[in-house]
């Protein structure tokens, strides 16, 4: 059944050791991609529930909205690397953007759970 995601074995292994190096981390950097951005998306929902209940003001908007970085890297490395069958992303630049999208949405995902954070505690 795993046999399916190989398409061809570059660079003269044998295809069970590219699928163990290449294919299966890849998947497995995007499923753990997905699961952190649906983290902060569910973070993103308490907080909503939070600011309806005690109505104050907790930004839930941007918590929801912060982690999209980290959902366009996972994106971007299922195209290249999952379904394209690279080991790594292009050096052409499409690294960079999809590192850049991950870094911001952590630092941004970062300050929307400190204000989070701020709320709660009641400062």
């Amino acid at each position: 059944m795993i046999q399916y995601f190989i398409i061809a074995a570059p660079f003269g292994i044998d295809p069970g050791t590219y699928q163990s190096l290449a294919v299966i981390p890849n998947y497995l950097l995007v499923l753990g991609a997905i699961l952190l951005w649906l983290a902060f998306f569910v973070l993103g929902i308490i907080a909503r529930r939070y600011e309806i209940v005690l109505g104050e003001k907790t930004n839930w908007q941007f918590m929801i909205l912060a982690p999209t970085g980290i959902l366009i890297f996972a994106i971007i490395q299922l195209v290249f690397c999952g379904i394209g069958g690279r080991m790594m992303l292009p050096k052409g630049g499409i690294n960079y953007i999809a590192y850049v999208f991950f870094l911001l949405s952590g630092f941004l995902s970062l300050i929307a759970s400190m204000r989070f954070y701020q709320v709660t505690k009641g400062g």
